[in-house]
């Protein structure tokens, strides 16, 4: 800590009372996070299939609007696990594993989709930096509880 004249410690330094706030808010951010990602790709998938399949595919790609709202009924049900478990303001054992298999979920997503040639490229980059934030902000707070 730093001491300022007066004996007063720089804001900046001050140790938290709370050691563990941080880490319960970085928890609670991050399955926030992913569950509004997962909800915001659930909604395209099931609301919208001919325009995800336009704006994540090369064209030609063939349009199955069963299988997309299939895929987004289940990003739905990982954006539940994940908003439910963002109301747990404490460490536990169930949070912890939603958060890596958060993190397992938006870590893996961008391989996916480099192994398939059907994707445009712009959406395999946009979807590798936005899955790679939200899946390393998750294995952080995993790593943390």
């Amino acid at each position: 800590q730093a001491v300022l004249q007066g004996g007063e410690t720089h804001p900046l330094t001050r140790t938290s009372r709370n050691a563990n706030a941080h880490a319960k808010m970085d928890a609670q951010g991050a399955l926030k996070i992913a569950g509004i990602a997962s909800a915001g790709y659930s909604a395209q998938m099931i609301g919208v299939p001919t325009l995800a399949n336009k704006l994540y595919f090369k064209e030609g790609h063939p349009e199955n609007k069963n299988m997309s709202r299939w895929f987004g009924h289940a990003l739905a049900t990982c954006s539940a696990a994940q908003i439910l478990a963002s109301g747990d303001s404490q460490p536990s054992k169930a949070r912890k594993a939603v958060l890596l298999a958060s993190a397992g979920q938006y870590l893996t997503a961008p391989l996916t989709m480099l192994s398939q040639k059907e994707f445009k490229p712009e959406m395999v980059a946009l979807n590798t930096v936005t899955c790679g934030v939200v899946g390393a902000l998750c294995l952080k707070a995993a790593l943390k509880e």
